[in-house]
């Protein structure tokens, strides 16, 4: 007797109950990726201190950054003092965390004396939302705090998120100097200074920034 003629239980064929079970099973496994891939578009906490006067988005500087996912947070500390103008950004390669720290940092605790702070903790904000494929990076660090608490950050890639800019050329060709670059270097925002407004979604958040 053939398999799919054999039956199990109350006559259900043998092989198509089977099928039921591995479907029902990869569907599982899906909702069990989906809640572990989730996270990783929840932005991180953080807690303007009391020297930040204003948090605007980057497409208050160039409009049609809007509504993309390149839109990303900038926190003014102004002193209300004449002095210089300093920018300091984070997350331009979202795998390296220290950056986004530091950051941050700077976002909860700085208060200018003189002139002016523009803080963006996550430059390329559709890099922190995934990461490189094979390199085993996790999604999260947490870090302990002295009182027993913790803090986590999320650990995201070097990369714009392929979802929002594809596909790579073969050659990237950057824009400004005319060097040739490795094709996946259109979504590396280092490589995209001094940007375009009518450029890739790297480019334009280059351009924004």
């Amino acid at each position: 007797m053939h398999l799919q003629d054999q039956t199990y239980g109350e006559g259900v064929p043998l092989g198509r109950r089977r099928g039921w079970v591995i479907l029902l099973a990869v569907v599982g496994l899906a909702l069990l990726a989906s809640r572990l891939f989730r996270p990783a578009g929840e932005a991180d906490l953080i807690l303007p201190g009391p020297g930040v006067t204003e948090v605007i988005p980057l497409s208050h500087y160039f409009p049609p950054l809007a509504q993309t996912p390149g839109d990303t947070a900038v926190y003014v500390l102004d002193s209300g003092q004449p002095g210089g103008t300093a920018v300091i950004l984070g997350g331009t390669h979202a795998d390296e965390l220290a950056g986004i720290v530091t950051a941050v940092l700077v976002v909860e605790n700085a208060q200018p004396r003189q002139g002016r702070l523009f803080v963006i903790p996550h430059a390329n904000a559709s890099a922190i939302t995934h990461t490189l494929p094979m390199e085993g990076t996790p999604h999260r660090v947490t870090i302990p705090l002295p009182d027993g608490s913790a803090r986590t950050f999320r650990v995201g890639s070097r990369l714009t998120n392929p979802l929002h800019q594809w596909p790579d050329p073969v050659v990237y060709v950057h824009a400004a100097s005319g060097q040739q670059l490795s094709g996946s270097d259109t979504r590396n925002l280092n490589r995209s200074y001094p940007g375009r407004p009518d450029g890739t979604l790297t480019e334009r958040v280059a351009y924004a920034i």
